[in-house]
Parts: structure tokens; sequence; C-alpha cells
């Protein structure tokens, strides 16, 4: 599998996200009425695919059709099993907005319609979000809680869309509009429990329960890259404004290991009952299901840190985001190297020299081995290995909030994460995530007399006055953290090329270029304690 491949496999899933939003996302056996790309989605989606033109008995879990007359309504209803899904794109404005096709949904026989406005345009692009339009909260909520724009002009530009969305809502001309449908069936089991677990089995139309309804409604996110990303279902029940759970559903098998691992990590540190796990979500449940998962947990909710960095409160969060880390470390027993060195260090150098291996100076991997050998006795802590500006939140209270755990090791090393996110900190003031001079931010930080070098002083200190730790430890862990995560970048390389990674890609890797950076780096005792 080569690079296309893998672009086009992640081009398909994505056309096809809106089969999270029906009750069963792993239809066994559907048909799509129209042909295209379309149609290529529902088959690679589904475990058997059928295409034609003749008529079908009443045995399908899922029927796809774009713009549907009458007659591929009635069609579409003949073809689906008892309790099947219906999914529909609606591109014209004439058929009257959300009520109009309410009402051709319904006098065809299917139930609990529900219409989405998707946003970009399937068609053209894979949609990141998909609003349920007859939701008011839901869509309060997404339009109150984007991103701002930063420029004046921006922000207009925004504000204007927004007033425009709102007309051609109203007026019923927003397009498309997609719409899920079940065909009724008259000793079905509603979709939603009280039981948060029913709720989840019962909408993905595998377990039958009695219990008082509790309709949801959800505002789906699908953002990411990958055909790996996983999807976010938003959900609120009546009357609530702002979502109090999500559930995150794998968008492929690979995705799977992963929530399972979030899941195990946050209940553990939930388990420990400790003021830095009020930080981080927590599990409502976890269920496996013919291979494929779900994971609920409760909603963590403010803004990514940094969208709302400036000059006069970058210390100040940073400080918060030392103490949290900090937090983790304080109490923790001192551990020989014997018991985390062959679970953490070894198979972070292996994995280097495998990768790299033919692109390193034979002194790489010494020098590698003699800095990472001051490593004494350290405590082992929960490590979250993705502790970005990006998965910091802060709330509307000023806190802090952490999110996405699934790359965590429960039983990590100090520092690690702050050296993590010290430097994509960096690389966001200095505009690197734009512009890709990463390097050069890199050493800006590790100056003192810079402001990010400031702030990369101040935290470290505070961060060894907090754990008590020796200064020294610092270095060898800023060397082993690149290491490590060279090995995700690996992966994330692998995958996107559906195979072992060109040499171009890896003579550009990030991480690998920061293991570079700092074996050249020459200085002393009293700089690498502060750097």
């Amino acid at each position: 599998m080569d690079n296309q491949i893998e672009q086009q496999r992640n081009r398909l899933l994505r056309r096809a996200d809106w089969r999270f939003l029906l009750d069963n996302p792993w239809p066994e056996k559907s048909i799509c009425l129209n042909r295209g790309f379309l149609a290529q989605a529902v088959q690679a989606v589904s475990s058997k695919d059928i295409t034609g033109e003749k008529d079908f008995p009443g045995e399908f879990d899922l029927v796809v059709a774009r713009n549907p007359n009458s007659t591929a309504l009635q069609k579409a209803w003949l073809a689906l099993r008892s309790s099947g899904s219906f999914y529909s794109e609606w591109y014209s404005p004439m058929v009257g907005g959300t009520a109009g096709i309410r009402k051709r949904l319904e006098a065809a026989g299917f139930t609990d319609v529900v219409c989405y406005w998707p946003w970009p345009i399937p068609t053209f692009s894979p949609a990141l979000f998909w609003l349920p339009l007859d939701a008011p909260q839901a869509v309060r909520y997404f339009l109150s809680n984007r991103s701002q724009p930063t420029s004046l002009l921006a922000h207009f530009a925004s504000s204007l869309l927004q007033i425009l969305w709102k007309f051609f809502r109203k007026t019923h001309l927003l397009v498309p509009v997609c719409v899920t449908a079940r065909k009724s069936d008259p000793v079905a089991v509603p979709i939603f429990q009280d039981n948060p677990e029913e709720d989840i089995l019962t909408h993905w139309g595998n377990v039958k329960s009695a219990g008082k309804p509790r309709r949801f409604n959800a505002f789906m996110w699908t953002g990411g890259k990958r055909s790996i990303n996983k999807v976010i279902l938003y959900q609120f029940a009546n009357g609530e404004e702002i979502p109090q759970r999500i559930v995150k559903l794998p968008r492929t098998p690979e995705t799977v290991p992963a929530l399972i691992h979030e899941a195990h990590i946050l209940q553990a540190l939930h388990a420990r009952k400790s003021e830095a796990a009020t930080r981080a979500p927590a599990v409502l449940f976890l269920h496996e299901l013919n291979g494929m998962v779900a994971l609920e947990e409760t909603t963590v909710l403010g803004r990514p840190l940094y969208t709302v960095l400036n000059k006069e409160n970058t210390l100040g969060l940073v400080i918060k985001v030392t103490d949290w880390l900090s937090s983790l470390a304080v109490g923790e027993p001192l551990v020989p190297r014997e018991v985390w060195w062959d679970r953490l260090v070894e198979p972070a150098l292996h994995d280097f020299e495998q990768a790299f291996g033919a692109m390193l100076d034979r002194s790489v991997l010494p020098k590698c081995r003699m800095i990472l050998n001051r490593l004494g006795a350290l405590p082992q802590v929960f490590e979250h290995r993705d502790c970005s500006p990006w998965n910091l939140l802060v709330t509307t209270s000023g806190e802090l909030a952490v999110l996405d755990w699934e790359s965590a090791e429960q039983d990590g090393l100090p520092a690690l994460d702050l050296v993590y996110f010290l430097t994509y900190l960096a690389f966001f003031i200095d505009g690197s995530i734009k512009n890709g001079k990463f390097i050069e931010s890199y050493r800006r930080a590790s100056d003192p007399a810079t402001f990010t070098g400031s702030v990369k002083v101040a935290s470290l200190v505070r961060y060894i006055e907090c754990t008590g730790l020796d200064s020294g430890i610092l270095q060898p862990l800023r060397l082993l953290a690149w290491l490590i995560h060279s090995r995700s970048e690996i992966r994330h390389l692998s995958a996107d090329t559906g195979g072992s990674p060109q040499p171009a890609a890896l003579q550009h890797s990030l991480f690998y270029n920061l293991v570079l950076e700092e074996l050249a780096i020459e200085q002393s005792p009293a700089q690498a304690s502060t750097h």
C-alpha cells in the first residue's frame, strides 16, 4: 500500500462519516441508490455491498440516496430490513428545508428523522462537523464556542457568515441537508435509555432493553487528517445547553487499541483521587463490540491554550501547567533505573536505530547512551505523552483541563511532558507551527535572554523546586523525550505512506532533528540545569 492508496482510503472513510449518526455505524449489508464516490464510500464501510438497478427485498441494514425522489424513497423503504437505517443528502433548496424533507420521509414510512448540516460540504471535501438542525441548543453551543478570529477583518467576515447562515436556515435555503432515518418497527425499543451504557448499545442496534426514553441530540466532530483519527459525538440531553458527555468512536480498527488504552489510563488516574485527576475527563463507560469500541467520557470544556496566549498571560499559564505536571510526581517514590530502563529507554533507542540507522553517524547512538546513562533512580509518574498547547484547555474560570490521553503512559518518567509542552509552546509563540522553522525556534528557547527562553527557565526551575528532583536529570530526559516521540512520528509517517517512510521524510523528521540538536549542544553544567 502506498501513499495514494492511504489517501484514497482516508477520503472514502471520511465521505461516510455520517454513519456515526446512525443506529449502527458498522452495517453489514448496504446499498447506495446512486453511483459515484458516495457509493464507493458506502461500500468501504460495509461488510457487504450490493450495487445494481434491480429491486431488493427488505434485508438491508443501510440504504443511502442522494436527492431521492418519491420513487427512490419507496425503493429505499422496501429494501430496508425492519429498523434498518436510511441516510440521504438533499442539495436543492426547493425541497422546503428540514420541514419539507421530514414530510417526504415520514410520508414514505420512515421514522426518527434527524436533519444535519455538515461543513465543509461533503461532496467537495471531508466534513469537519455535523450540526443537528432541529436541536437549537447544539447549534447555539457550536456557534458560541468556535475559535474567535484574531484580526478585525477576519472577525467581521466570521460574523457576516454567521448572519448569512442563520438567514439561509430560517428561510429553508440552507443546503446541503443530510438526514438519518429508520424504517419503523412497532416493537423497537427507543434508541436512548436512562442507563448511559444502554444508550450506546441500543443506539448500535445490538441490544434490546426496556426503560424510559431519554433522547439525545448529537453534534458530531470529525477532525484530524488521517483515517485513524477518531470521531467525537457531543451529546445534548433534553434541556441541556452544554453537553455533559462525549462519545469517542474509532473510524478504523487500528484506532480501537488507543481508545481502550485511554479508558484504562483515565480510570487508573481517577482511582488515585488526586487533585491532578480533576483536570482530566472521567470515563463513564467503555464498551467493546464486534471488534469496535465506544468510549464515553465526561465533557471537558474550555479554549485551547494556544488560542488564548499573549505576552502578558504566557508565564502565568505556563506555571499552571508546570504545577499540574509537578503534582503528578510529588510524593511518588524513587524507583531504581533497573525497574524502568528496559521498558522505557531501551525500546526508544532500539526503534530510533531501526528507523534512522542508515542515516546516523556512528557516534550518535554511543553519545545518546552516554547522556542517558546519567539518569539514576526516578519517580514513576502518569505521563500524558501529548502534553501540547492544543490538548490543554483553559476553562471559563481560568483553570487548566487536559484532553486526549490515548498515548499516555501510566508508569512514565518525570519532566518528559514538561519538555514537550515547553517546546511546542515556543513553536506556537514563534510561529513555527505555520512557517516550519522548528529548529530555529528550539534554539531560541534554549537562550534565557529570549522571551521563550526566559519562560522555559522559569518553568523548569519551578518544576525542580516543586518535585525536589536533581536539575541534572533535565538534559538526559530532554533527549529521551525526543527519542520516544520519534517512534510515534515514524508510525504516522508509515501510516501516511502505507509502508516504510522515504529517506527524504526521515531526513525532515522533527524529532530526529531534535535528537541531533541535543547532541550538538555543548553546554556547561549550569546551562544544562536550566535548559
